[in-house]
């Protein structure tokens, strides 16, 4: 009876193994357990391997794309710790511009000083028969309030394009300094695949 109960005892401590199906090298089914070494997995094919090459180097472009967004991120952060450093960065950059306009604008507006006095001038002419001198003045004064007209529309694309640059860094920032959950996701590294070496 205590032989039975030991027999019995010694049963319950071995430990249950998962039964399964697998083939062997010669494709032969065979039922075991998963440490059989008899069980066999094909190496993949050319095809297969390619595709998991493929998958992995997509896989590794994206993180390390992921990395390179977490490093621009760190740097904006701590150029910009908050909205009133970001201003300030806005301004000094805004701030060349509108000296840059102002000098136009003031030149401008002798220019067309200069220009009506010309025209006065050249009203003592009224068959149009100008001095060469006053024709020339004329045409100079012309083409330069064409350059500062010109030179204005310019600095106005460059402020535009300032001003979308720190308002895209903003929209950014806003997010980094109050993140919410799902905001900044995880890089996560792929993993090699090793191929399975065939059976010998």
């Amino acid at each position: 009876m205590l032989g039975l109960a030991s027999a019995a005892a010694s049963a319950a401590d071995v430990p249950k193994t998962k039964v399964l199906t697998c083939k062997d090298a010669q494709g032969r089914p065979v039922i075991t357990d998963s440490s059989d070494p008899r069980c066999y997995t094909p190496p993949p094919t050319p095809d297969e391997v390619a595709r998991q090459e493929a998958e992995f180097r997509d896989q590794m472009e994206k993180y390390n794309a992921c990395k390179a967004s977490q490093r621009s991120d760190a740097t904006l952060l701590g150029r910009y710790p908050d909205r009133a450093a970001h201003d300030a960065a806005r301004q000094k950059a805004l701030d060349g511009l509108t000296t840059q306009r102002r000098i136009n604008e003031d030149r401008i507006e002798q220019l067309q000083k200069d220009r009506k006095r010309l025209l006065e001038e050249a009203e003592f002419y009224p068959d149009g028969k100008l001095p060469m001198k006053l024709k020339r003045d004329l045409d100079t004064n012309g083409a330069s309030l064409e350059a500062r007209k010109q030179a204005i529309a310019t600095l106005a694309g460059e402020e535009a394009n300032i001003n979308k640059f720190y308002d895209e860094q903003l929209a950014r920032l806003k997010i980094l300094w109050s993140p919410k959950p799902g905001d900044i996701r995880a890089c996560v590294q792929p993993r090699i695949v090793k191929q399975q070496e065939p059976a010998r």
